[in-house]
């Protein structure tokens, strides 16, 4: 993670450059090395030094901005920049960013200031790899990574947005740029946010509806081609850039394919992977895990998830201060300390997933991908193979994918969620706009594209602003290899009817790295889940969660309704599976708000 503060100011108001020089100053004053990368009229920069040596400053040759983080060039054959060249500071700017969204990709925040259009702009790349975040204080636009990283800057204490956290008990994996402060907006990933004069503005500078634009790649035979050339293109970029990884080997065809690209990269990284298993025998999938570590000639580290905790508990509230609260982090909090010490013994410096592969490679059992076929290139012969692998997806009667194939068409406002709907929140406590509020910036922008295809979309939308590393816990923080922009760029362009070709879901790529994969793996059709370890783990620590959630924050204040968790908590009715997230998320919320309050923000409706 790259820890950074940036001020954004209106130069020519007298008030916002006192206040932004106040700020400065203390940041240099702080006990921490902040260090000033950039310092021009309406922009000034600090960073501290990365503790990761993959991340790197970029500072732009007018001096007039830096972008934090990792760049590569979009040519994958030689993607690594020259130090101090191939960047073209005239262009960055004049385009507002748009020569850097269209000739670079990495995992990035990038600053600028035009000095012409008198404006500055933050980029926050489309992988969401570097987290990125504001508030405003005094006339100026405070950018951070951590809340942590402002105490220093004394600014007024935050407030918690009720609203926010009911919307998320509600819809967990929404990914909206309100946080639960009121007084914090996140940059998602993708996104350009402008400050000209007194006004802050969000533009979608990377737009999965313009990709899909360029050009659909039509041919099986060049689809898959071009998905293997790239995905080993992008994850040899990342290898160059650490030497040891630890990679998080489920067992599954994802994290398969990344081992497998892994092992033909160039760079030849020493690989430790690491296999979680579960004491539920269905959802063990240590044999594959095997299989795959066996091919790679790597060392599998094999530990029950129990040895990371085997309940919720205490240990959940001691961790960082974060914008938002995530399902995720509960079980990232309970087991920090062990991968830490995986890391230190093995001397890793990165922990390696296959997030993101579901949602670009298209792990779906819909049926829409045939009204993809129709809505793209019409009736005809291909179209009665679209129906074919459709139906066979999903499991549903010719007669049905046909009628939805000529009522679904394009998206609509229709194909929206129009409501917020949950377990245990109070409906008073949640938006008045229910589905736009939870909706994504892309959702909405692509409208206009196959139902199948933006659903896509909307799916990726979630991934790549899922991923909030725990700030000063990691030792060897998350890498996301699929997340890579020219990967993501190649699997929006290919149309969902040929994403699942003959009716298998990820389809294409099965046959793209058929020669990276175990066959057993290429030919699994199920998929681990930790659903059943989930549950085990409330009901391990169910004292502790009675606490937590009856006698809470949350309950006080009704965003959550005691009496609908009492029956389950208190009375220890069975609840049922889909129960499990909407309480996974009380929990994470309550924990969000006990870590936060009472002494660093203020607990008011």
């Amino acid at each position: 993670m790259y820890h950074f503060v940036a001020l954004l100011w209106n130069a020519e108001d007298p008030a916002a450059r006192d206040a932004a020089a106040q700020l400065a100053e203390k940041l240099r004053r702080a006990e921490m090395p902040w260090k000033c990368h950039v310092s021009v009229e309406g922009v000034c920069v600090f960073a501290l030094p990365p503790s990761d040596p993959a991340l790197l400053s970029y500072i732009l040759p007018g001096k007039t901005g830096v972008v934090l983080g990792r760049l590569f060039t979009m040519d994958l054959s030689n993607p690594h920049l020259a130090p101090g060249g191939g960047i073209d500071e005239g262009e960055i700017a004049r385009t507002a960013g748009e020569h850097l969204i269209r000739n670079f990709w990495g995992g990035y925040v990038a600053f600028l200031r035009n000095q012409e259009t008198r404006s500055a702009y933050v980029i926050r790349d489309c992988s969401g790899t570097i987290p990125c975040y504001y508030t405003e204080y005094g006339k100026v636009t405070v950018v951070f990574a951590d809340v942590a990283d402002l105490a220093p800057l004394e600014l007024p204490a935050f407030t918690v947005n009720w609203e926010y956290l009911a919307a998320f008990i509600s819809s967990s994996q929404l990914q909206v740029r309100a946080c639960a402060y009121n007084e914090v907006t996140e940059v998602l990933a993708g996104e350009a946010l402008a400050v000209r004069d007194s006004s802050v503005c969000h533009t979608l500078i990377w737009n999965p509806n313009r990709v899909c634009q360029q050009g659909w790649i039509r041919r099986y035979e060049d689809a898959v081609a071009e998905l293997t050339a790239v995905t080993q293109g992008c994850i040899d970029a990342w290898a160059k850039t650490s030497d040891r990884i630890l990679h998080s080997l489920s067992g599954g065809f994802d994290s398969a394919v990344v081992l497998g690209c892994l092992r033909k990269s160039p760079g030849h990284p020493n690989i430790t992977c690491l296999n979680y298993f579960t004491a539920a025998a269905h959802d063990d999938e240590r044999s594959f895990a095997r299989l795959a570590a066996k091919r790679a000639g790597v060392t599998l580290l094999e530990l029950a998830m129990e040895s990371a905790g085997d309940r919720f508990d205490s240990r959940l509230l001691s961790g960082p201060r974060i914008p938002k609260p995530a399902i995720s982090d509960l079980f990232r909090a309970l087991e920090i300390e062990l991968i830490n010490s995986i890391a230190a013994k093995t001397g890793v410096r990165t922990l390696w997933t296959g997030q993101g592969g579901d949602h670009i490679f298209l792990q779906t059992a819909d049926s829409s991908s045939a009204g993809d076929y129709l809505a793209t290139r019409g009736p005809g012969l291909g179209f009665i193979a679209a129906v074919r692998d459709a139906a066979r997806l999903s499991r549903q009667p010719y007669w049905f994918v046909l009628r939805s194939a000529y009522t679904a068409g394009h998206a609509s406002e229709s194909n929206s969620p129009t409501s917020v709907k949950s377990w245990f929140v109070n409906p008073a406590m949640l938006p008045q706009n229910g589905g736009a509020y939870v909706s994504h910036p892309w959702s909405a922008d692509a409208a206009d594209l196959p139902r199948g295809k933006w659903q896509q979309i909307r799916l990726l939308g979630q991934v790549t602003n899922r991923h909030r590393p725990l700030p000063r816990t990691e030792r060897a923080p998350q890498r996301h290899p699929f997340l890579s922009q020219p990967l993501m760029e190649v699997c929006l362009r290919i149309p969902t009817y040929l994403l699942i070709q003959g009716g298998r879901e990820r389809a294409l790529a099965r046959d793209a790295f058929a020669d990276r994969v175990p066959l057993e793996i290429l030919h699994r059709r199920d998929k681990g889940s930790i659903i059943s370890h989930a549950m085990q783990m409330i009901r391990q620590g169910e004292d502790f969660v009675r606490e937590l959630l009856l006698e809470g924050v949350l309950a006080g204040t009704g965003v959550i309704v005691r009496s609908e968790l009492e029956p389950y908590l208190a009375k220890r009715q069975p609840f049922r599976e889909e129960h499990l997230l909407p309480l996974l998320a009380c929990i994470a919320a309550e924990v969000w708000t006990r870590r936060g309050a009472p002494s660093t923000i203020a607990v008011a409706a």
